[in-house]
């Protein structure tokens, strides 16, 4: 006789649906054999554990049913059927699985008092199939919380296992971290740094000294404070490796870590040339004044940054507002480099109307004097952003003079682009007066 079961699990709701009984009644029957359709990532060895089911024992609709929603509440299955065929009271079950497109790498943020493998191994108490990633949503992370605590309590360390997502360099990942522990940054060292000397990169991290240890808060600092360092030296290719730490109870540094972040430096290269694909309203002579490198230059990541940008602004100047710039960088063996380009410029926008709110007829009129950014006139935001920073202030510093028992009013700048007509409105809003 075959049974068929589904389960769907919609968000954090699990629905296990009843066997239907009209017609025919399911008898219990001793489990053969176990087998799963749909697997890719996770093994079948290890479907069969979270089930829990084992071979030789006695099976019915509630046993099955559980045991679906055992699997179902790991989290690893976003959909689960099973089917039943029984002959003879010999029961083989072959659960059809659908797997969650989510698996995060798991990260451990600050447990510094254990080794990699002495955390897996407290993991895998509970989750004999635990290969260093979880599923964004079920049981799974509540068990790896489980076993870290427990962990943690072995040794009477103070502190609770949490869990968070976080993105660290474009990726999400699952970390767990020891909240209530005391951990202080004691010393920052930099293995492998001779094109910048490490006493410098030292320095450069001293705001880290006797913070609380953070992997994550320590890799963004590194990636937002020292990698420009070498990226401005044309060491376009360097990276800090993961971290690496040892406890220290020095006196002065009591229950703290010494940090490592060992540094791989790579060459540091010299600007070859660049190639433009896709402009048509910008000559490439016009492109590579804006972007300012040439040949033998030195590779300065941050010096091309504002090139880019001063590439960006002369297509804004010009009315481009939608255009891009995409880079992709060509390395050579002689420590040389070519940048290739290739550029979306987008539809050309006109300037819209002039929009003056909150003002006086009289002071509006003052204002729009010294627009000079005609209807119709090719629209450039530069102009806009030069009025805004110098013109404006001057105006609402004039407006204070004039009426000195007034508070400085609050001004509001908008653009409103129309897609369709190509054109771009400015809008000046005037509020309620502030304090100076």
């Amino acid at each position: 006789m075959i049974a068929n079961r589904i389960i769907v699990l919609l968000g954090l709701l699990i629905s296990v649906s009843l066997w239907p009984s009209a017609g025919y009644s399911q008898q219990a029957a001793r489990l053969e054999r176990i087998q799963f359709t749909g697997l890719k990532k996770v093994s079948a060895d290890q479907a069969v554990e979270l089930s829990e089911l084992k071979i030789g024992q006695i099976i019915d609709a509630g046993v099955l049913d559980a045991a679906a929603a055992r699997l179902l509440q790991s989290g690893l299955f976003k959909k689960l059927g099973y089917r039943v065929h029984s002959p003879n009271g010999r029961a083989t079950v072959t659960f059809a699985v659908e797997e969650s497109a989510i698996m995060l790498p798991v990260v451990f943020e600050d447990f510094v008092w254990f080794s990699d493998e002495e955390l897996v191994a407290a993991i895998r108490r509970d989750l004999p199939f635990y290969n260093g990633s979880a599923p964004a949503t079920g049981d799974t992370t509540d068990k790896i919380t489980t076993g870290l605590q427990r962990l943690l309590n072995s040794r009477n360390i103070t502190g609770n296992v949490e869990s968070f997502a976080n993105v660290t360099k474009g990726k999400l990942e699952l970390v767990f971290a020891v909240k209530g522990g005391k951990i202080p940054v004691c010393v920052l060292r930099f293995p492998g740094a001779a094109a910048i000397p490490e006493s410098q990169l030292m320095e450069a991290s001293r705001p880290l000294l006797n913070t609380e240890y953070s992997r994550k808060d320590i890799t963004a600092f590194v990636d937002a404070r020292l990698t420009p360092l070498y990226r401005r030296l044309g060491h376009l290719r360097a990276e800090f490796q993961p971290l690496k730490f040892t406890l220290t109870n020095s006196p002065q540094c009591a229950g703290g870590v010494d940090v490592s972040v060992p540094v791989a430096e790579g060459l540091s290269y010299r600007w070859a040339k660049s190639v433009w694909d896709g402009n048509e309203k910008l000559t490439i002579e016009e492109l590579a004044t804006a972007l300012g490198m040439n040949p033998g230059d030195l590779a300065d990541g941050i010096k091309i940054d504002d090139g880019l940008k001063k590439v960006a602004e002369a297509y804004r100047r010009r009315g481009y507002l939608s255009a891009t710039v995409k880079g992709t960088i060509e390395y050579d063996d002689n420590s040389t480099l070519t940048y290739r380009f290739n550029v979306v410029e987008g539809a050309r926008y006109f300037m819209g109307k002039l929009i003056i709110n909150g003002l006086s007829a009289e002071e509006q009129e003052r204002l729009r004097s010294k627009w000079t950014l005609g209807t119709n006139a090719v629209y450039d935001q530069t102009y806009v952003d030069d009025f805004e920073q110098k013109t404006l202030r001057e105006f609402v510093a004039g407006l204070a003079q004039r009426s000195p028992s007034s508070r400085r009013p609050g001004v509001e700048v908008k653009t409103k682009p129309d897609a369709q007509k190509q054109i771009v409105d400015v809008i000046i809003s005037f509020n309620q007066a502030q304090d100076r």
